[in-house]
């Protein structure tokens, strides 16, 4: 598989669909187990041909370099089947919470987006209030888990807020992106 100097590669993504014996979207020459799938640090929407044989269920976390055989390249939102969209969320939702440390690091660590703007404040169901309270608690110490910046802060389901963040963020749907690169 190949990769532009700097980039950062997807070890693992979540299938959204596959299809068996199919033509790929971007490469109509390239034929196989087409799999479509949710890249899990990037949240970049890929179109990838599987290795021959392999077997796949919808949701199932996978290796890449293991079980595929090309990256054919990145999907736009409109571009994924019905079926990858119905699962998109179960696929996010398995990402901010199996990947809990890391959005706990990013709680803890956030900056400003521009001068004015701090990049939490732009997080579903986060104001001005729960912005300075979210910097205080974290000053005194660093957010453990999400049940812990529930309990200092107030703020109701973080882990479903930065769920709800990503998915704007995958549709276009918000300015800034945080988690969403591509």
């Amino acid at each position: 598989m190949r990769r532009r100097r700097g980039s950062v590669r997807e070890t693992h993504v979540y299938v959204l669909d596959f299809k068996s014996r199919a033509r790929s979207v971007l490469h109509r020459s390239r034929e196989g187990t087409i799999v479509t799938a949710l890249g899990e640090k990037r949240f970049i929407l890929l179109e990838m041909l599987a290795n021959p044989g392999e077997r796949f269920d919808v949701g199932e976390r996978i290796e890449v370099e293991a079980r595929i055989q090309a990256v054919m390249g990145r999907l736009g939102h409109t571009r994924i089947s019905s079926r990858a969209n119905q699962e998109l969320p179960h696929a996010i939702q398995n990402i901010v919470t199996g990947c809990e440390d890391r959005f706990i690091k990013f709680l803890n660590m956030a900056g400003l987006v521009t001068a004015q703007v701090h990049s939490l404040s732009i997080l579903p169901g986060v104001g001005k209030a729960l912005l300075r309270t979210i910097l205080k608690e974290r000053q005194k110490r660093p957010f453990e888990n999400y049940d812990d910046v529930e309990a200092r802060t107030g703020w109701r389901d973080p882990a479903e807020n930065l769920m709800q963040r990503i998915h704007d963020e995958m549709e276009g749907r918000a300015g800034a992106r945080l988690f969403v690169r591509g």
